[in-house]
């Protein structure tokens, strides 16, 4: 039985099994001892690395008669050391231990030193590495659907807050990025975040060309001639080629020819095409995001410094609660009128505007001040919001889990997205509470 489980396995070890064997000491530790004999007693089994360079840092070994601090580099065969060309990389050079489910090749260190080699594959549970394999491979979605019931929500939960916080600050890179190619200026870059996001999903894209082609500097200089933000945003973006549909457009049209010339912005135009109208609400259109952008700079000048130093979540709510121009109270685009006035931005349309664009700015300057409280009140303010709904979410609430806030659903899109779909499950906490079960 045991040699048919190992002939239907053997080909199917992958490293993120013998990492997840190695962390946790699944493997029968009694009598240990290295290829050549060598007795191995384990002291510390080192932290996992997750950047360049060893895998476990800072494990302390006894082998042999010596005592040594230092890595442990993990491998599927001894072979792939050599493969992965760490013979000529000095970063490897303080590996004390070569871990290896196969021993196929001796191997040495840049500094010449050959690696003592512990071989696994004769001290694993091979049903502990077909229970992985069976997650691993699932054709699920969710792999572990099937066991999901059978994990405490303790463990549920553990694994919500730290899928949420990666998922923080995962999207705080992004915005760390694009600090950086704004050259550490805070106010342009919150500019450029909050207007991708005022694009929502479909726009998303277009409202940061225009944002880039568009410094919020630019629009200061106007911002107490709301008409002049209007022009700029709308003649950028490219809203005002052609023949005017209404006195209003003319109006726009105007301003922004002048404009245009003062501040030679030809070059930066975009073409309406690049805009996305195709099923959506008028209500949803680009040319009223667009027109709600406009209302958001010109009410607030230096919304970055309003935001990162709003006292709560209703406050910073209050930021978005305002009401676009008369103009597009009534219209849709130009010329053309809504069928029901439109004063402002829906309270569903505000909230994901918090989720993903205010929660991710308020994580990213924690980040980047070093501070954790802008990461606690960015949970604070996912806590106090509605969950959302979306077939991910219904997904989770189908196998009995509870969402009563945005923080859980932020926190299960990116398990689904993150850990699921990318089948890493022995990087999950539920996962790792499956097998050891």
């Amino acid at each position: 039985m045991v040699a048919a489980v190992w002939e239907a396995t053997r080909d199917t070890v992958q490293e993120t099994f013998l990492h997840f064997v190695w962390n946790y000491q699944r493997f029968a530790s009694a009598h240990l001892v290295t290829v050549e004999d060598q007795p191995i007693e384990i002291y510390n089994l080192g932290h996992h690395n997750s950047d360049a360079g060893p895998d476990f840092l800072q494990a302390k070994l006894r082998i042999g008669d010596i005592c040594w601090y230092g890595s442990v580099e993990i491998h599927i065969n001894s072979s792939d050391w050599d493969r992965h060309d760490h013979q000529s990389d000095t970063k490897y050079n303080s590996v004390i231990l070569h871990v290896v489910w196969n021993h196929d090749k001796e191997c040495c260190r840049e500094d010449g030193e050959r690696l003592p080699v512990l071989q696994l594959s004769d001290r694993v549970d091979l049903q502990l590495l077909s229970k992985s394999n069976s997650l691993i491979n699932s054709p699920l979605a969710i792999p572990c659907q099937e066991q999901f019931s059978q994990v405490r929500n303790i463990d549920k939960v553990s694994m919500l807050d730290h899928a949420c916080v990666e998922r923080l600050r995962r999207k705080s890179a992004l915005l760390l990025d694009m600090l950086d190619s704004n050259v550490g200026s805070w106010e342009e870059t919150a500019y450029q975040w909050i207007a991708q996001h005022f694009g929502f999903k479909k726009n998303a894209e277009a409202m940061l060309k225009l944002a880039t082609r568009l410094p919020h500097k630019l629009l200061l200089k106007h911002q107490s001639e709301p008409l002049d933000v209007e022009a700029l945003v709308f003649g950028v973006a490219g809203f005002l080629e052609g023949e005017a549909r209404d006195q209003h457009h003319a109006e726009l049209k105007r301003r922004y020819d002048y404009l245009a010339k003062k501040y030679n912005l030809q070059e930066q135009e975009m073409l309406r095409v690049e805009w996305d109208f195709l099923r959506m609400r008028p209500s949803n259109f680009p040319t009223v995001r667009l027109a709600q952008l406009v209302c958001f700079v010109s009410t607030h000048a230096k919304f970055f410094d309003l935001i990162v130093h709003g006292t709560s979540g209703m406050e910073v709510r209050g930021f978005f609660d305002m009401k676009v121009s008369a103009y597009w109270q009534l219209h849709y685009d130009f010329g053309k009128t809504s069928k029901r006035v439109t004063a402002g931005i829906g309270k569903s349309s505000v909230d994901v505007l918090l989720i993903n664009g205010v929660v991710t700015l308020l994580t990213a300057y924690g980040t980047s001040v070093g501070e954790t409280r802008y990461l606690d009140r960015a949970v604070d303010l996912l806590q106090g919001l509605k969950p959302e709904q979306n077939s991910i979410i219904s997904d989770w609430e189908a196998l009995g889990m509870e969402v009563t806030s945005a923080f859980d659903t932020q926190a299960l899109i990116e398990l689904k997205n993150e850990f699921c779909l990318k089948k890493k499950c022995l990087s999950c906490k539920i996962g790792l509470k499956i097998l050891s079960s």
